[in-house]
């Protein structure tokens, strides 16, 4: 791959600039790559995948592989493989399918820099806000980077096999749901609830849950992800899904999935439209080693801007797991 910018890709950078910024959701593919030379790849959703035109194309990243789409048929998509100086490999059942125009794929950090940031290097400062593209992705090395939290954060990706279904934070064990936290704590409608946690790898985020107390009154409830600096990256809809069933973890999903990059710190944080719930919550003496938070003055069907903690207080930081 050309370590210098196109005058085409200029160009499309400045039809990206007057769009906003992109953030790029993956798909999966439904069915393994088993050849280096198979043309036809099927995957699970061709949203955004598109045959070529006069003016645009669309490339497919997959496990440090570049593809050009040549034609689509539903959730079928014939590819050129191989590009951009990558290498035709097999890929399996299951992995993550990005799919962008070219010039949003890159080989090295100081080519990418975010387009529209500084040079990505782990560690290094980023303003999250200036960036075009995100997450960044280097397809000669793999890494998948992200701006959080003011610094650049390169992802550590896993084989499928080996990631979770559901994260738990924190993990409750063997304990019984109904034995965490009494009842449960009752939640305000101006109060957003929020606990720190830890993500170990890069994962394809769906939503956040949450456990709920033994009082269930179908309330209205969604979830909101925030990075380290308590910048928004991703919540459910904003008129909120019914609570429901006590004790146990109820599934808030995103609006749309958000993939997120790892090893990195997170918050998970609801918000109530009424406040007649309860939900299990960290308190004093059991799990209290975590950053948690109560943010009054939030108003429900919006996602306010976390200023985050600094300590644990209790009764106020909801067990959750990511999905």
């Amino acid at each position: 791959m050309k370590k210098f910018l196109t005058l085409s890709a200029l160009a499309a950078f400045a039809a990206i600039a007057s769009f906003g910024q992109t953030i790029l959701t993956p798909t999966t593919l439904s069915a393994a790559v088993t050849k280096a030379k198979q043309l036809q790849i099927v995957v699970a959703s061709a949203t955004g995948i598109t045959a070529p035109t006069q003016t645009t194309s669309v490339d497919l990243y997959i496990d440090k592989e570049l593809m050009l789409v040549e034609a689509v048929s539903g959730t079928t998509v014939t590819v050129s493989r191989g590009q951009g100086g990558t290498t035709a490999t097999t890929h399996a059942s299951g992995a993550l399918v990005f799919a962008s125009s070219p010039n949003n794929f890159f080989t090295g950090s100081a080519d990418n820099a975010g387009i529209g940031g500084s040079p990505v290097q782990a560690g290094g400062s980023c303003t999250r806000t200036n960036l075009l593209v995100l997450p960044s992705i280097d397809v000669e090395t793999g890494v998948i980077s992200d701006c959080l939290g003011g610094v650049w954060v390169n992802g550590v990706g896993t084989q499928i096999t080996n990631t979770e279904y559901r994260l738990s934070f924190p993990d409750p064990g063997v304990t019984a749901y109904t034995s965490i936290n009494t009842n449960g704590t009752a939640v305000g409608a101006t109060t957003l609830y929020c606990t720190a946690f830890e993500l170990p790898y890069n994962k394809l985020l769906t939503g956040l849950a949450f456990i709920n107390g033994t009082t269930v009154t179908n309330d209205h409830r969604y979830s909101i992800l925030y990075d380290s600096s308590g910048i928004a990256l991703a919540n459910g809809a904003l008129t909120g899904v019914t609570t429901a069933t006590a004790s146990v973890y109820q599934a808030f999903a995103f609006t749309a999935k958000y993939f997120a990059v790892g090893p990195a710190t997170y918050y998970g944080c609801f918000q109530d439209s009424v406040g007649s719930d309860t939900v299990r919550m960290l308190v004093t003496g059991a799990q209290d080693n975590r950053l948690t938070k109560g943010q009054t003055g939030a108003t429900f069907g919006t996602v306010p801007a976390l200023t985050v903690p600094t300590a644990f207080t209790t009764a106020v930081g909801p067990y959750l797991y990511a999905y």
